[in-house]
């Protein structure tokens, strides 16, 4: 049911001042963010676009409503639409093995790969180690050589017996795109979402988007209080189904009206059937101790409710940006934010907080935060040790001085590795611990548990399993 709204809800002036104030505090360079609402009654369709600050601050160059914008792992939703299409069309089926598909193309170290299905894959419940972001190069077969690699990968969970955050995985269902299509995963974008949507700002590729008046990432050292332009522009072509596209606000609220409207697009042409729309919004698993951001997940979306009004949602981070895009299906609405540096997490979250109680009537609910100093912190002596992924290592010990820290490593190659080290505070949940860099920083989330059978940690969404002394070692 759609709120009533105040006179001003749609005065874009009103927004600007508001985002420009958000900014400010937060050390935001730019800000670009909007929200489409469908009225319920009348079918009648509102929007408004506001922006503030510069693209990037290095330049001068201001962030406008126009201004393109990484929307990261947003892109997964587009990459889960295009899998749907090809469902309605009879290519596949959720329960199809990725195996049948890539018969020649081990996607792990062991066997469990073989039992990949499209629904594990949709859903994160693959168990491949998602955090693979190797650059395979710019060409078109970038992302099947990418594919290729995962052979290497040792897995976190044999699949459908856990749950982990898995970019990997986004990219076999792209190339699945890309064998079932016959092109580019990035031609299957502009085919089957542009130019069904009329989309003329909704690209991938580095020479399409230079054209165009573009965010440009910030990010700073640790302890630093000045946010620079970020040395990389974007993440390599190899991992585009996961997160590459570049987006106005416009047309990612334009892709998310077709989720209020049943999947359909414009003169009629439709994105996806409703059953699809509706299939994509229900539960596929359930988080348990990976509920960092949410306590379901969905095909593709994450799934919540702000104080009852239901929600499928998904955010994006790539050097430097971060982006957020909800769609409030019994409310008629879509919000769009994008950030493109400083405390984005504090700065994003306020907008979609004042967002939600305007144009929803609802609070988005507080965000985790510890409940005592780093002194009060009770670890188990069985949750010491180290836990990894495919790039990233977290090392749990206690100091000389009785206190548990914590060391984060990461690092694509070995020339990219760093090393932070981290106090950890308690929650009021036993397993549950916070940890950041400094005070700039937003909270992340440390939880100890068993993954099919396997004691891991999630940091935040993304599950880490514990190594033995001689894998911690090497």
């Amino acid at each position: 049911m759609t709120n009533p709204l105040n006179t001003l809800a749609f005065d874009t002036a009103r927004w600007e001042q508001f985002l420009g104030e958000t900014a400010r505090r937060h050390h935001v360079p730019g800000i670009v963010a909007g929200v489409l609402r469908i009225d319920e009654a009348t079918g009648r369709e509102q929007r408004f676009v506001a922006s503030t600050g510069l693209a990037n601050n290095r330049t001068g160059v201001e962030t406008t409503r126009d201004t393109l914008c990484q929307i990261g792992s947003v892109t997964k939703i587009i990459t889960a639409t295009m899998i749907m299409q090809l469902r309605e069309e009879g290519k596949l089926e959720l329960e199809t093995l990725a195996s049948e598909l890539l018969p020649d193309t081990p996607l792990s170290t062991t066997d469990d790969g073989s039992k990949i299905t499209i629904r594990h894959l949709l859903s994160h419940t693959s168990g491949i180690n998602g955090d693979v972001f190797t650059d395979t190069g710019r060409g078109d077969d970038c992302i099947e050589k990418y594919v290729a690699l995962l052979k290497d990968a040792e897995p976190l969970f044999t699949p459908g017996n856990g749950w982990s955050y898995c970019n990997s995985g986004w990219v076999v269902l792209g190339r699945i795109i890309e064998l079932l299509d016959g092109r580019t995963w990035d031609a299957s974008v502009q085919a089957r979402i542009s130019q069904r949507l009329d989309l003329h700002q909704f690209l991938t590729l580095p020479e399409q988007i230079m054209s165009h008046r573009y965010q440009h990432g910030h990010t700073r050292d640790t302890g630093s209080k000045d946010w620079v332009p970020a040395p990389t522009t974007a993440l390599p072509r190899s991992v585009g189904p996961a997160g590459i596209i570049n987006s106005s606000v416009d047309d990612l609220l334009d892709f998310g009206r077709s989720f209020l409207r049943g999947g359909l697009g414009v003169a009629g042409t439709n994105v996806l059937s409703p059953e699809s729309v509706e299939l994509m919004a229900q539960v596929q698993a359930d988080l348990g101790d990976a509920d960092a951001l949410s306590p379901q997940w969905g095909l593709g979306w994450i799934l919540d409710e702000w104080e009852g009004h239901r929600l499928f949602w998904h955010g994006g981070t790539t050097v430097g940006n971060k982006a957020w895009f909800q769609v409030l299906p019994d409310d008629g609405v879509v919000i769009v934010v994008f950030c493109n540096g400083g405390i984005a997490n504090r700065a994003g979250g306020e907008i979609v907080e004042a967002f939600a109680r305007e144009f929803v009537g609802a609070s988005t609910g507080a965000g985790v935060s510890p409940s005592g100093p780093a002194s009060e912190t009770v670890v188990k002596d069985e949750w010491l040790g180290t836990y990894g992924d495919f790039i990233t290592s977290v090392e749990v010990f206690k100091a000389e001085d009785g206190q548990v820290k914590a060391k984060l490593t990461q690092g694509i190659d070995p020339s990219s590795v760093t090393s932070t080290l981290f106090d950890i505070l308690p929650t009021a949940k036993p397993n549950r611990f916070v940890s950041r860099p400094d005070s700039l920083s937003t909270w992340s989330q440390l939880t100890f548990t068993t993954v099919d059978g396997h004691p891991c940690l999630y940091a935040d969404i993304r599950c880490l399993r514990k190594r033995d002394e001689a894998e911690a070692a090497a």
